[in-house]
């Protein structure tokens, strides 16, 4: 992986370095970080075999600007808005630490935002359960990788079974998808990232009031 020479050597990209929102892993709040030095990488053929992409890209930013410092599936926010999720954090001699990250809205082949809705119950009148769903992550994104004939578990009126990578990591629960054109999707399987700042996988199906009524 080539990048450009010096980067230690701040006064040479002093006309570079940008301000920068940094969001805790799991927060929405975030603080304003001045002074980060973003370097854009040029990938050879190894390093896409090993999984950097296109939409990737390293920032230099100051040791002590984070309260207990970046971590892995923290994010960084740029002045064009575009959200950088930090997969790995390399300290250096120069009191300021490299985030390797990635733009997963860019690394998906296709722009694709979703809702995540979280099911909450109440009780009825008649002490009936009621469902109330709460938008918990919203324009998160995701990419509907395929569709699976193989049901994960019995399907209503066998519709069909989504695969899809989900930019969301969350606790426990019951949820649903609402994609960026309105319809619903019921999950049926939830499989946590396997590293901190990766996508989860969703198997999510129409839900049937919603298919029904397009």
């Amino acid at each position: 992986m080539t990048t450009q020479p010096f980067w230690d050597e701040l006064s040479q990209f002093a006309d570079r370095l940008e301000t920068i929102t940094y969001v805790r892993r799991g927060q929405t709040r975030g603080i304003t970080i001045p002074g980060v030095l973003r370097r854009h990488v040029t990938l050879r053929r190894e390093d896409r075999d090993n999984g950097w992409s296109g939409a990737d890209a390293v920032w230099h930013v100051p040791e002590h600007a984070v309260p207990g410092g970046l971590r892995p599936g923290d994010r960084l926010i740029d002045a064009m808005n575009r959200h950088w999720t930090v997969l790995v954090v390399s300290p250096t001699a120069s009191g300021r630490v490299m985030a390797w990250t990635r733009d997963w809205s860019a690394s998906f082949s296709v722009a694709r935002t979703v809702d995540v809705e979280k099911a909450d119950f109440i009780q009825g009148e008649s002490g009936e359960p009621i469902i109330r769903w709460r938008t918990i992550a919203a324009g998160v994104p995701a990419e509907f990788v395929s569709c699976q004939s193989q049901q994960v578990e019995a399907s209503v009126n066998h519709f069909p079974v989504y695969r899809v990578l989900i930019l969301w990591d969350g606790p426990p629960g019951r949820y649903r998808i609402k994609t960026d054109d309105g319809h619903l999707y019921s999950v049926l399987k939830l499989e946590r990232p396997a590293l901190p700042g990766h996508p989860a996988v969703f198997y999510i199906r129409p839900d049937p009031d919603d298919y029904n009524n397009r």
